[in-house]
């Protein structure tokens, strides 16, 4: 029986190991991809800010001119002889959208964890002499664990308990063995992990700016295009709204 487990636990570790790496990929593009559209829409909002702002005021003053309107029609319809108020249906609400979600198995491994690492870290542990610097670093610590934990990351838990509480020791592979982590539950954290960030990156790649950056020869050009478009789009809105 021993020698079973043995056998069956070195695929987990080589599973685990091979989704790290393809995880830190993902995280790595997402970083650059983003980074590179951040860059392109500050550049963008610097050279076409007083337009941007103009636009926002004029579809301010447009949306005001349509109420208006709306409003203006809506009495006359109650002036008429045939008025009546219109009753009130209630709309079905809109299905949820699947959104991937933590098994309970892992859940109940976050909770776990999170107990465990609460106890080491919270600043109530502190005895009252103390510095001011430790229990500033407890809190620090106790506010990171908090946020982990809501967003419900296994790995980024593992790896503050790896950091923060067993210093740093051990493979980040072996975690599993080392914080008692059950591999299987760990696999499956993973996988959702990776599916996840490969939506995020099939995002950003779709991302319109990103294809500027990736098939404009001289992307800068995308802000003149731009800028034609606004001052089009601000001389329909100023002839539409000019009597507000």
């Amino acid at each position: 029986m021993g020698e079973l487990t043995k056998k069956n636990s070195v695929p987990n570790k080589d599973s685990i190991q091979k989704l790290l790496a393809e995880i830190s990929v993902l995280e790595e593009n997402i970083s650059i991809i983003g980074g590179e559209i951040s860059t392109f829409e500050n550049t963008l909002r610097q050279k076409l800010g007083l337009l941007i702002s103009r636009l926002v005021s004029l579809n301010e003053k447009m949306k005001e001119k349509q109420q208006l309107k709306k409003a203006k029609r809506l009495e006359q319809k109650k002036r008429g002889k045939n008025y009546k108020e219109p009753v009130q249906v209630l709309s079905p609400k809109p299905a949820k959208k699947f959104t991937p979600e933590s098994s309970e198995d892992e859940k109940q491994e976050l909770r776990r964890l999170y107990k465990e690492a609460i106890v080491q870290v919270h600043p109530d542990k502190l005895g009252p002499s103390e510095e001011e610097d430790a229990v500033k670093t407890a809190t620090d610590l106790t506010a990171q664990l908090n946020n982990i934990y809501k967003n419900g990351d296994l790995e980024q838990l593992l790896n503050f308990y790896r950091i923060n509480i067993l210093g740093n020791s051990g493979e980040t592979s072996n975690l599993t063995e080392i914080v008692a982590v059950n591999p299987k539950i760990r696999l499956e954290a993973l996988k959702t992990k990776k599916e996840s960030l490969a939506r995020k990156l099939q995002s950003l790649e779709a991302n319109y700016l990103y294809h500027v950056l990736k098939t404009y020869d001289n992307p800068l050009t995308f802000i003149d295009e731009l800028e034609i478009q606004f001052q089009e789009k601000i001389g329909k809105l100023e002839k539409r709204t000019k009597k507000i």
